[in-house]
């Protein structure tokens, strides 16, 4: 009798190749850094920010939501830029995971880790502060990281016992 693979992170395919995903992580983590505590990051940043807030309004456009003058609301914070470098490291984190626990501790390190390079930003450049929108963007990619990973574990546990179901 087989026994079922875990239900969490670890009942994935390719476990063995977790260190990968767990490096990717560590670089990601460091670019964010380097992204975070640059002085040069906030022009960066706001191009960055522009470009993705003119795609959604370009796909809001395109599904027939009325967009009128082409504002979603999106606040003028680089938010959607902190959304997006956090939610990538939470994912990377989660995939290297292999409990429920492991999961939410590596994914809570990496939000605390977010909220240290922002408080860092005004001891270490000149030109960054540390702003509300920031911490938010940060806390909603780690969750939609952390909500990738879980979906994906609890998707891939439904596949697999519909294809070979436990015998007793």
């Amino acid at each position: 009798m087989s026994r079922p693979t875990p239900l969490g992170p670890g009942g994935r395919p390719l476990r063995g190749w977790r260190f990968l995903p767990l490096l990717l992580a560590l670089g990601a983590f460091a670019a964010n850094g380097v992204i975070l505590l640059s002085d040069r990051a906030p022009g960066f940043l706001s191009r960055l920010s522009r470009r993705i807030d003119a795609e959604v309004s370009r796909a809001a456009g395109a599904t027939g939501i009325d967009v009128p003058g082409r504002n979603l609301g999106v606040p003028r914070s680089d938010f959607d830029v902190h959304v997006v470098i956090w939610a990538v490291a939470a994912l990377l984190v989660g995939l290297a995971m292999w409990s429920w626990a492991s999961l939410l501790l590596g994914n809570g390190l990496v939000f605390v880790g977010s909220v240290g390079l922002e408080l860092a930003q005004s001891a270490f450049t000149s030109t960054r502060t540390v702003q509300f929108h920031d911490l938010l963007g940060n806390a909603v990619g780690v969750f939609t990281g952390t909500c990738a990973v879980a979906a994906y574990a609890l998707a891939y546990r439904l596949l697999r016992t519909r294809r070979s179901p436990i015998s007793p």
